[in-house]
């Protein structure tokens, strides 16, 4: 990095991590000849969002910068195992326009598909939903946030109406209670976890439940160590205990919800001694926990992917929420249930429709007056947007291992290295004419399969929005200059877009004027309101929707509120205006009764362990740019793992540190062990960052099941059966 050669400047802008969206400071500089380079980075005091917390990965913003390796030109392949030769943009832009426009025209609209990113601005994503859905007209477009966020999103969808937390950040100031479910805070969410612990240190009581003794778990006040995929049966049967212990907040069904009627016979289901027995759980522990939430007086739950990665993972997500509705702990400060987003901006992108039928502003394909009134935004003629869509990203690329699919453009993701059961993501890439990847570096594991490789910006090298978990909207700013030709992915989308010949709805000068034309799809049936915000006043700082009027509040922590500004007033045929409407049919949320099934995946003679996978606390997602980071990776000094309970490690003869093969249905790793009692008996864990790159057989994806939620279509990527043996010495199982 450069040393200043003169005063430095101070840039207020966003963490490019998780989707917590911490502020950050970027100090800049100028070298010897006048280039502009960040010479550190630290805590932005004044964001909502971490108020100067960062965690390690954000910390390393700076160096994040100056990774090795970037794609600074476009490469072309000119044939698919050929090298890639480095080609000027706007040849590669036309190429790409060029053999895009050729497959639409031989095959149809859905032989092109698009595979996007929750790390992408706003206005990328916005465009890129725009391009597919409305000018090339295919229903495949998908993005990885169907790999972590799709169940949450339609759980909230079933039971509230809309998609997205009720409350905000500042529900972990007001709770007196935190039940943390399938998510291992400490780790993944480090700035959030902070917050939640001064809390606890005010008093407030914190229940964890994991099937892994984690960083969070090591915090916790009551630890629930599950067996794994039995969360129905828990969440059912902590209901049944506050039922009986008459802790229901029967005044907040009878104004707000509905479905309750159903509850009661179906919780009786769920006494405590069936649900110990599903759960492995001691009654005690369960009644333990039902009393604290009974008793609470404001509870929020925080949950991530050990619910949402799951054939029942948004039944997972009504069965959490029908505790809060029960309680009537929902919509007030302290009270909510609040899904942790893993990226940057999974919220910006699932608010623009970038999964399945989705359209911008919360909107649905599938409706028709949703349609009509996008294809009034975007000019198009009525008719055009199609009533349709996939049934996600797995089967996405299903569809091109079948040679439905021709051609695929992949934009700031990386597909072979995190999607489930990446043989078939393999296959898929081999099998079609024409592959387009998007990225900001040049060597990844889905790179390899590219005929055409675009140069991408990273998010401090352009400008655009980010929302985070709470509903934050941050102006991510240029800092700055992208090197050789690399562009904001706005840019590149609108000018593939342009070469293909749709030149009049992709004439855009930068990406505040994107952001304006988005900004109008306002959903007064969700709420989802950003008529308030530009990017002027996003430079003086965060501003949470819903944002009606660009004087109003910057924080508007509370979503539903029943005052007819960003959503539909509700008045009831008896003259009432109630406090709350949620945007369902009946203006009411909904009690789902989800009951517990087994997992699609079950230990058996062939496969006796549950493989567990998750992050580590210095690493994410594929490691493109955390794992070109020295000072992460020191701090990741063992690398790949594999956890294993002594018994069990005793039983297969394998010490600390040797090789473990698992295998399971779909495919095989090699990962040194550590013995621990931190996983359950017959249970095991392995982090998911390492792949191809790093070494052979690192790819725990290609061991992780590819079964789908039914729901939400997002795959099951926690759990699967495997079989573990020691390795043979000569493979070794050192990385």
């Amino acid at each position: 990095m450069a040393e200043p050669e003169s005063e430095t400047e101070q840039v207020r802008t966003v963490c490019s991590y998780c989707g917590v969206g911490c502020g950050i400071v970027l100090e800049v500089a100028r070298d010897a000849v006048g280039r502009r380079a960040v010479v550190r980075v630290k805590g932005d005091k004044a964001h909502p969002a971490n108020e100067g917390r960062l965690c390690s990965k954000g910390a390393t913003s700076a160096e994040m910068l100056a990774i090795p390796g970037r794609l600074t030109r476009a490469l072309v392949r000119a044939e698919r195992d050929g090298e890639a030769t480095p080609t000027g943009l706007e040849a590669a832009v036309a190429e790409a326009g060029r053999r895009l426009r050729a497959v639409v025209d031989a095959h149809g609209p859905d032989a092109v598909a698009l595979y996007v990113s929750g790390q992408m601005s706003t206005e990328a994503q916005y465009l890129a939903n725009k391009l597919a859905k409305g000018y090339l007209r295919t229903s495949r477009i998908e993005s990885n946030s169907r790999l972590c966020m799709a169940s949450a999103g339609s759980g909230y969808k079933l039971s509230l109406g809309a998609d997205g937390p009720p409350g905000s950040y500042r529900d972990f100031d007001h709770a007196d209670l935190f039940l943390v479910i399938g998510s291992n805070m400490a780790d993944c969410h480090p700035v959030l976890f902070q917050r939640l612990l001064e809390r606890q240190r005010a008093g407030a009581r914190l229940i964890v439940v994991d099937p892994r003794r984690t960083a969070t778990a090591a915090r916790a006040d009551l630890f629930l160590q599950i067996r794994a995929g039995s969360d129905l049966a828990l969440l059912n049967g902590l209901l049944h205990l506050l039922v009986e212990r008459g802790e229901v907040d029967q005044e907040f069904i009878a104004e707000f919800t509905e479905g309750w009627e159903e509850m009661p016979e179906f919780l009786s289901h769920y006494p405590p001694a069936a649900v110990a027995e599903a759960t492995g759980l001691p009654e005690a522990d369960l009644r333990r926990a039902a009393e604290w939430i009974g008793g609470a007086g404001e509870w929020m739950s925080c949950w991530t992917m050990g619910l949402n990665q799951s054939t029942h993972g948004t039944w997972n997500t009504n069965a959490l929420i029908n505790l809060h509705l029960a309680t009537g702990a929902i919509c007030r400060p302290g009270s909510g249930p609040f899904s942790l987003t893993g990226q940057p901006n999974a919220m910006g992108g699932r608010e623009m429709g970038y999964m399945g039928p989705g359209l911008p502003g919360q909107r649905s394909a599938l409706d028709v007056e949703d349609r009509a009134f996008v294809e009034d935004l975007w000019g198009l003629p009525a008719g055009t947007l199609r009533a349709e869509s996939g049934r996600g990203a797995v089967e996405m690329f299903e569809r091109m291992a079948a040679g439905e699919i021709r051609a695929c453009w992949i934009i700031c993701t990386n597909p072979v290295a995190s999607m489930a059961n990446r043989g078939t993501v393999v296959e898929a890439l081999r099998a079609a004419e024409l592959v387009i990847t998007q990225d900001v570096v040049a060597d990844t594991e889905t790179n390899v399969y590219a005929d055409i490789l675009l140069p991408a910006a990273l998010w401090a090298e352009a400008e655009g929005v980010m929302v985070n978990s709470e509903r934050d909207l941050t102006l991510s700013r240029r800092v700055v200059d992208p090197p050789g030709e690399a562009l904001p992915d706005w840019q590149l989308i609108a000018k593939v877009a342009r070469a293909m010949g749709f030149t009049e709805g992709f004439e855009y000068g930068s990406a505040a004027e994107v952001f304006e034309e988005l900004s109008r799809a306002w959903n007064p049936r969700t709420g989802w309101d950003l008529r308030g915000v530009d990017h002027e006043r996003l430079r003086a700082g965060p501003v949470q929707w819903p944002s009606a009027d660009p004087g109003g509040p910057d924080r508007n922590p509370m979503r539903y509120l029943n005052d007819g500004v960003s959503q539909d007033a509700l008045v009831r045929r008896d003259g009432t205006r109630p406090r709350l409407v949620f945007p369902t049919a009946s203006g009411r949320a909904v009690f789902f009764p989800r009951p517990h099934l087994p997992a699609a995946e079950l230990p058996d003679d062939d496969y006796p362990f549950v493989l567990n996978t998750g992050r580590v606390r210095h690493q994410w997602h594929t490691l493109t740019r955390t794992g070109r980071i020295a000072r992460l990776n020191r701090l990741s000094d063992r690398g790949p793992f594999i956890e294993v309970h002594p018994q069990d490690a005793a039983a297969l003869g394998v010490g600390e540190g040797d090789g473990v093969e698992v295998t399971s249905r779909r495919g095989r790793v090699l990962l040194p062990a550590r013995i621990t009692d931190r996983v359950r008996r017959g249970e095991c864990f392995a982090p998911f960052h390492w792949n191809d790159l790093f070494g052979e057989h690192l790819a725990v994806n290609a061991v992780t099941s590819d079964a789908v939620d039914p729901i939400s279509y997002q795959p099951e990527l926690k759990l699967c059966a495997v079989a573990l043996t020691k390795a043979d010495p000569a493979e070794g199982g050192e990385v």
